[in-house]
């Protein structure tokens, strides 16, 4: 008896390993240079280089915030990155593709199980020659079984790969959401830095247009001014103050809004800087190979094909026979078993095979909706890559005008400011009156709020320059 249950085992393992060997491997996905490749029209090529002029080929640097040379940015970033919920939200997200990769790729596993159940019988009026009564039996179980289905077309492999390149995606996706999230919170943190200047701006102006009313008045008083001036001289004072009002306004918006993407109650008791940080240096653009590796939203729409490629694949697997194996044993009794007097210990191993006949077109179903998913991932691809090189060349594009832009601004500034050093000096001399220095001040504070303007898209611009080529932080 054991000799022959050690044959069976033998030749049970045997044609089990033979099963595994003959099995079909999971197919590799295109590499990303193929992948590119066949998501863009054959007209479209890639660049060597960025087209926008002036760019540097190094590498990208790897903590982007540091660039800019602002701790009070920096620790605001990163206090948004602890603290915003939806950035929280997106984490659970991983937790949830790491659970789905492990619930797949238990169905490679032999599943394991046992019962049980204890029953007591017994017969009315059945006695034994001595009169006593009979006909009791207890009927119980206590089993356990193996099941395993044996992947032979890779039908459950391919969905563990589909599994684990969604995770894959999901952490890339993960890690665009911290981007975009670092990025918005430095741009609205310049913004709120912006505004504030702002209203030290509108506060300079409406001072100014006080001071002329009061000259236009004293003029007025001694007959070298006319009522239609001091009337002009009041409604810009009134402007001056709205636009102050207004500006206020905006400014308690923006600091609420930096409030909320940091996790605090928007009460806009958020101090920032007074002044905003100059521009660095031109950014180290890379090459536009690299950014398919880089950029977190390309990786991510390069991984949901992958998985897409993947599921093609198991799907084709599941139009064909599968093969389950099963095996079991235990403890069983019952009223016959105890009648015979045989042993209560069974055993069990079993093979069987299913093969899909007919289902209505179901599995043939499956598999074109497995294609044009891989089909339409692999658009969404070559779409994501074409958004991400664009975004790169108008940054870059944007910078260099802004920083001609910037020059232009300068070299009004430095000429206002001079012809108003000039036009004080004779106002001290007595040459002239207050009211041309007045209107130099009011010629030179615009000329400061158009640099201002430009440097702060600049910043802004810089940053999305960074976020564009995926840079780290």
């Amino acid at each position: 008896m054991k000799c022959q249950l050690r044959r069976g085992l033998t030749a049970t393992i045997a044609i089990v390993l033979v099963i595994l060997l003959s099995a079909c491997a999971v197919k590799k996905p295109p590499t990303t240079n193929e992948s590119i490749k066949k998501s863009l029209p054959p007209t479209t090529t890639i660049p060597d280089q960025w087209t926008s002029a002036g760019t540097n080929p190094v590498p990208v640097p790897g903590d982007w915030l540091k660039t800019f040379g602002d701790p009070q940015m920096e620790a605001i970033v990163k206090e948004a990155l602890r603290n915003n919920l939806y950035l929280q939200a997106a984490a659970t997200r991983i937790d949830v593709a790491a659970s789905t990769v492990t619930q797949v790729r238990s169905q490679m596993l032999p599943m394991i199980a046992a019962t049980g159940s204890a029953t007591y019988l017994g017969r009315y009026d059945e006695k034994s020659p001595s009169g006593q009564n009979k006909g009791r039996y207890n009927a119980s179980s206590v089993l356990g079984g193996v099941s395993w289905e044996v992947d032979l077309w890779a039908r459950i492999r391919s969905q563990v790969a589909a599994s684990r390149q969604a995770l894959a995606a999901t952490e890339a996706d993960y890690a665009s959401a911290q981007q975009s999230l670092a990025a918005a919170t430095a741009k609205t943190w310049y913004t709120a830095v912006y505004t504030r200047m702002l209203k030290s701006f509108a506060e300079q102006n409406l001072s100014l247009k006080q001071q002329s009313l009061e000259l236009t008045q004293a003029k007025f008083a001694i007959g070298e001014a006319q009522e239609q001036q001091v009337a002009m001289a009041s409604a810009d004072v009134a402007g001056a103050r709205s636009q102050l009002s207004q500006i206020n306004n905006a400014y308690e918006q923006v600091v609420r809004a930096l409030e909320v993407l940091l996790g605090r109650y928007p009460s806009a008791e958020l101090q920032t800087a007074a002044a905003m940080v100059p521009c660095p240096p031109p950014v180290p653009a890379g090459l536009p190979a690299q950014l398919l590796e880089r950029r977190p939203d390309v990786v991510a729409a390069e991984h949901n094909f992958d998985a897409a490629f993947h599921m093609v694949q198991s799907a084709q697997a599941a139009r064909l026979p599968s093969i389950n194996l099963t095996s079991g044993m235990g403890y069983l009794t019952n009223e016959v078993y105890q009648k015979l007097r045989l042993r209560p210990w069974v055993w069990t191993a079993s093979a069987n095979m299913t093969a899909p006949l007919y289902t209505g077109g179901f599995l043939k179903a499956q598999v074109k909706i497995a294609n044009d998913n891989q089909k339409a991932a692999l658009f969404l691809y070559g779409q994501t890559a074409l958004q991400a090189f664009a975004e790169v060349e108008v940054t870059l594009t944007n910078e260099r005008s802004l920083r001609e832009q910037q020059q232009d601004c300068d070299a009004v500034l430095k000429n206002i400011s001079r012809a108003l050093e000039l036009e004080r000096t004779k106002y001290e001399v007595g040459q002239v009156d207050l009211g041309p220095v007045l209107s130099l001040q009011g010629a030179e504070l615009g000329a400061r709020m158009a640099t201002a303007e430009v440097q702060y898209e600049l910043l802004a611009n810089r940053i999305d320059i960074y976020l564009a080529l995926g840079g780290g932080f």
